[in-house]
């Protein structure tokens, strides 16, 4: 009986490591420190983000905050609590991707009542292109879906960049402008007799480097500001669509070409077309 006891206590025990071996230790590496912030009841306080603020979330409901209708890369904050309230956070994940973690606190008196982001080093990497968008009416919300609408039903200007492969065409139909932000509209035609499912769209800049008689190519990612229209992801067959991509406006070197890839969900059909530095330098004002 003793035995068996023991034999138990033992199993018991290796189950216990075995189940602590799968629990990993948190480290300093794998740690993002907070912001600290004060909020009060009789004053508001703003922070402005690199990029447009795609989601929030508030820690209690002693503190409210939204994005500015406006201005979406700012966020308003404010404590409803009269008196101080135990310490609570606030997250906010911007149109970049990246996550920001703030402690807040109550103090009848806040040090300061305005945060501006944009200048601050996030992950030794921040885009030269994150600005605050008060600054670019362009990027603001309403203003781009305004101006991504009207590049949507603009006239084909652009008629030689285009490429096609087993029924399918992915063109080129014109690049237009608006302060920072430039679109590129895209015509994709099926004339084949099966659905063309859109797997991906994306945009990079490809540089050709030559190295003695080899060559190379380097491909940059361009992350697109928005893409109209994102849900229609299907060309049907004898049918058109219509896309817009909104990115940063840029200008190239001779060497280089903006690519814009389209792929087949669960299909070989892919579609690649190549933007030289001429076309974009005659991109026309919205």
């Amino acid at each position: 009986m003793k035995q068996i006891l023991f034999l138990l206590l033992s199993l018991g025990s290796l189950s216990s490591q075995a189940q602590l071996a799968f629990v990993l230790p948190m480290t300093n590496s794998t740690i993002r420190p907070s912001y600290a912030l004060q909020v009060s009841t009789n004053k508001t306080t703003h922070i402005i983000f690199p990029y447009e603020i795609r989601y929030a979330d508030l820690g209690s409901k002693d503190i409210a905050g939204e994005a500015v209708e406006k201005a979406g890369n700012v966020f308003r904050l404010k404590a409803i609590a009269q008196n101080p309230f135990m310490e609570t956070n606030l997250t906010v994940v911007t149109a970049d991707g990246r996550l920001f973690s703030f402690l807040v606190s109550y103090k009848e008196h806040p040090d300061a009542v305005t945060y501006d982001l944009t200048k601050v080093l996030l992950d030794r990497d921040v885009s030269k292109s994150a600005k605050v968008s008060s600054g670019s009416q362009a990027r603001l919300a309403d203003n781009l879906n305004r101006q991504g609408e009207m590049a949507m039903h603009s006239r084909r200007k652009i008629r030689h960049i285009g490429y096609k492969s087993q029924g399918v065409n992915l063109y080129l139909k014109n690049i237009l402008y608006k302060d920072d932000v430039m679109y590129l509209v895209l015509g994709m035609e099926n004339s084949s007799k099966l659905n063309y499912d859109i797997d991906y769209l994306r945009t990079y800049v490809m540089q050709q480097k030559q190295a003695g008689e080899s060559s190379a190519t380097q491909d940059v990612p361009v992350d697109p500001i928005k893409v109209f229209d994102a849900s229609e992801n299907v060309i049907p067959r004898h049918d058109e669509l219509t896309k817009v991509i909104a990115i940063e406006r840029l200008t190239l070197e001779r060497d280089r070409r903006l690519v814009v890839q389209m792929g087949e969900e669960s299909g070989g059909r892919q579609l690649t077309i190549a933007i030289g530095p001429e076309e974009l330098a005659t991109a026309r004002p919205l």
